[in-house]
């Protein structure tokens, strides 16, 4: 019987850049995710919100600055099919969001709780696997906890009852 590492090694560097992505946005880190996480002509797609580029992922995702004191996405269920230098993968998320609120208790509990998924496609660069499309995905309404802020709620009403399209 011989094993074929490839497989398991690109199952390893996918799984790592998805929840690169949630460790660099729950640790404040927007700066790196455009570059670390999505491929050059990456696009990300939340509801109403679409980002397509390097550059425009990395303007979103520095808009979350001064907005967030912190959150944490678990992300869970990750379904992976590889097929040659490219990929897919359908993971869960509950994302815990704190605002940043003036004068806010420092204890409080989160506002929100967003209850969803993302759909990836990825391919292989020479930097490592990257994302170039990625497609959230609302679980019932998308919140579990909380209400939804003003600014994220046409992220929220697009993608109202949209339900994972893979694995079928």
């Amino acid at each position: 019987m011989s094993l074929e590492l490839q497989p398991i090694a690109d199952r390893i560097a996918i799984e790592e850049c998805v929840y690169r992505y949630a460790h660099l946005i729950d640790s404040l880190q927007f700066h790196r995710v455009a570059d670390e996480v999505f491929a050059e002509d990456g696009r990300i797609e939340f509801g109403a919100t679409l980002a397509v580029g390097r550059e425009a992922i990395h303007a979103q995702c520095m808009a979350y600055r001064g907005a967030l004191l912190g959150c944490s996405h678990n992300v869970s269920n990750l379904m992976i099919e590889v097929t040659g230098d490219e990929a897919r993968a359908a993971s869960r998320v509950l994302a815990w969001h704190w605002f940043a609120i003036a004068d806010a208790d420092p204890l409080r509990p989160s506002e929100l709780l967003a209850v969803g998924g993302y759909e990836d496609r990825l391919r292989r660069t020479p930097a490592g696997w990257r994302i170039y499309e990625r497609r959230g995905v609302n679980f019932g309404t998308g919140v579990g906890i909380g209400q939804v802020p003003e600014a994220m709620r046409p992220a929220f009403s697009a993608m109202h009852e949209r339900a994972p399209s893979w694995p079928a």
